[in-house]
């Protein structure tokens, strides 16, 4: 692991060209959900990740309360 800021961000824009476009797994609630590295930048690293309102419906009518598809569902529904 990294121990400061600059190394990290400096062998992240090095290799600016080869991440781009990489997926990468993170673990949300009891499962993971694979993200794209779509831009990495002087500042941050941004991931995304395209979520079908299908899928979003299944995985809570499957019971997976805690898992990405919920947490997106919640703040739809909370959104005012």
């Amino acid at each position: 692991m990294f121990d400061n800021v600059d190394d990290f961000k400096k062998k992240a824009l090095d290799n600016k060209a080869n991440l781009k476009f990489k997926n990468i797994s993170i673990p949300i609630g009891d499962g993971e959900q694979d993200f794209r590295i779509t831009g990495i930048g002087e500042k941050a690293i941004k991931i995304e990740k395209y979520v079908k309102y299908e899928d979003m419906m299944d995985a809570v009518m499957d019971g997976k309360d805690e898992g990405l598809e919920a947490i997106i569902m919640e703040f739809i529904e909370d959104f005012e």
